[in-house]
């Protein structure tokens, strides 16, 4: 089974598109949701302190994995990353404080996290995404 992450199944080809052209469309989806106008109102676009709040867990995770011999004791918080961004994103009733292609792009990474060497590509990827966001003019 291919691995998201990586080109190769040793895990040390970190796949260039996720770095580059995935990391770029999904920032400008952050910015400029694509929805239908009824939905828009309920879908507002990421602001910088939404995008700060949850990069900023990513990178406090990351340097925790740093310090642990087995990602396994790490995993449970990267998971709960789920947990936040749906809270942050409720499906009915309350507004919403981010978007749900943020919501979608946080759920798809952290599923595909297995190991620590997922982790760190994720946090690569998510880096290349705050870069691509401000650098589209995401504020």
């Amino acid at each position: 089974m291919p691995k998201y992450f990586y080109q190769d199944e040793k895990k040390e080809k970190i796949k260039e598109a996720l770095l580059t052209d995935r990391a770029k469309e999904w920032a400008e989806s952050f910015i400029n949701p694509k929805l239908p106008e009824e939905r828009r109102q309920r879908n507002p676009k990421l602001n910088s302190a939404q995008l700060r709040k949850f990069h900023g867990e990513a990178k406090e995770l990351e340097e925790r994995a740093k310090n642990v011999d087995d990602f396994g004791k790490l995993r449970p918080l990267v998971k709960m990353l789920k947990a936040k961004v749906a809270y942050a994103c409720p499906i009915t009733g309350q507004e919403r404080k981010i978007p749900e292609e943020f919501r979608k792009y946080i759920e798809e990474m952290v599923d595909n996290i297995e190991d620590a060497k997922d982790f760190k590509a994720f946090a690569l990827c998510f880096e290349s995404v705050v870069g691509f966001f401000y650098g589209q003019g995401g504020r």
